[in-house]
C-alpha cells in the first residue's frame, strides 16, 4: 500500500492523493490509523468506486478524513457529524484544505430514525466516535456518562432531499445506530441501489452482561438489517487483504455460516452473532482494483 503520513507538515498522502490536517491531537491520531492499515478495505473501496459516482454521503464524519479523501475523487460530498467536538474538528480540517473544501457540505446534526434530539455517551478512549448507547461491550460490558444533546434528522427524508442514485456511495459508519438507519432507508435503498459501505458496530448492543439475552438481541438486529439490504445483488467482505464477494447463488451459506454463527470478535467479551465489522453492498460487481 503507497500510504505515508507526515505530521510535521500537517499532510496525509495515500497514492498520490493528499489532503491537510489541523495541529491537534485528535487529528494525528487519526492520520496514523489512516495510513497503519485498519481502514485499507474501505480506502480501496473508495478508490474503485468513487470514480463511478458524483458524490458521497458520509454518515458519522467524525472529524472529515474519508469526506476529505472523498473530496479527492468526486465533485459533492455530503458530511453529517452531530458531536460537537468533533464536528468542530471536521470543519477545522476542511477549512485547512480550500481546494476541497467547495466540495463538501457539512452539517452539524446527525442522521437516524426521525427527527428528534438524542443523547450521545462517552465511554472509553478505544472509541473514536460518540455513541447514541448506555453501554458498551470489549472485554466487559461498560457503562457511559450522557454526554451532550444533538439533533438528528431523519435519515430517508435528507437522503430524499439529497437526491440519492446509482451514482452515490453512501457511506455509514454511526457507532450502533447503523441498524435503525437500515431499516427507515430500506425502501430508498431497494429503489436506487447506491454504493454502500456500513460499518457495523455490535459491541454497542450489550444486554447488561447477559450472554444469552445479548445473543438475542444481536440476532434481532442483524437479521433486521440483512433484511433491509437484501434487495441488493451481492455483498462484499474484506478478508485477508482483499474485498470477497457473496452473489445470489451463496446467500443461503452466508446465512448459515456467517450471521446465524458465532463469530467471535477479538476485543468483544460476548460471542458475535449477524454482521460485524465493515461491509459493502452493492448492485453490481465491484470493480477489479477493489
Amino acid at each position: 500500500m503507497d500510504t505515508s503520513t507526515a505530521l510535521q507538515a500537517q499532510v496525509v498522502t495515500r497514492g498520490g492523493r493528499s489532503f491537510r490536517i489541523t495541529n491537534h491531537k485528535l487529528a494525528a491520531a487519526a492520520a496514523l490509523e489512516f495510513g497503519n492499515g485498519r481502514q485499507e478495505g474501505g480506502l480501496r473501496l473508495f478508490d474503485a468506486v468513487l470514480p463511478r459516482c458524483t458524490q458521497m454521503v458520509d454518515f458519522g464524519a467524525y472529524i472529515g478524513f474519508n469526506a476529505l479523501y472523498a473530496a479527492t475523487h468526486v465533485e459533492t460530498v455530503f458530511a453529517f457529524e452531530p458531536s460537537p467536538v468533533n464536528h468542530e474538528l471536521l470543519a477545522r480540517n476542511v477549512a485547512e484544505n480550500p481546494e476541497l473544501a467547495s466540495r463538501i457540505r457539512l452539517f452539524r446534526h446527525g442522521l437516524g430514525a426521525r427527527d428528534e434530539l438524542a443523547t450521545l455517551y462517552a465511554k472509553v478512549t478505544v472509541d473514536s466516535g460518540a455513541p447514541g448507547f448506555p453501554r458498551v461491550e470489549h472485554d466487559r460490558v461498560l457503562g457511559a456518562q450522557s454526554d451532550p444533546i444533538v439533533r438528528l434528522r431523519d435519515a430517508s427524508a435528507v437522503l430524499d432531499e439529497i437526491g440519492v442514485d446509482g451514482r452515490t456511495l453512501l457511506k455509514i459508519d454511526i457507532a450502533g445506530s447503523e441498524y435503525d438507519v437500515l431499516r427507515v432507508i430500506a425502501p430508498l435503498l431497494a429503489e436506487q441501489k447506491p454504493w454502500l459501505h456500513v460499518s457495523f458496530n455490535p459491541e454497542n448492543l450489550a444486554a447488561r452482561g447477559d450472554a444469552y439475552r445479548n445473543a438475542l438481541l444481536r440476532l434481532r438486529y442483524g437479521l433486521g438489517a440483512a433484511e433491509a439490504l437484501a434487495p441488493y445483488r451481492f455483498m462484499h467482505l474484506y478478508v485477508d487483504g482483499a474485498w470477497c464477494t457473496i452473489g445470489p447463488a451463496e446467500r443461503m451459506d452466508f446465512l448459515r455460516q456467517y450471521l446465524l454463527s458465532v463469530g467471535p470478535v477479538p476485543r468483544d467479551a460476548m460471542p458475535q452473532y449477524g454482521f460485524a465489522h465493515a461491509i459493502a453492498f452493492s448492485d453490481d460487481m465491484l470493480p477489479g482494483n477493489a
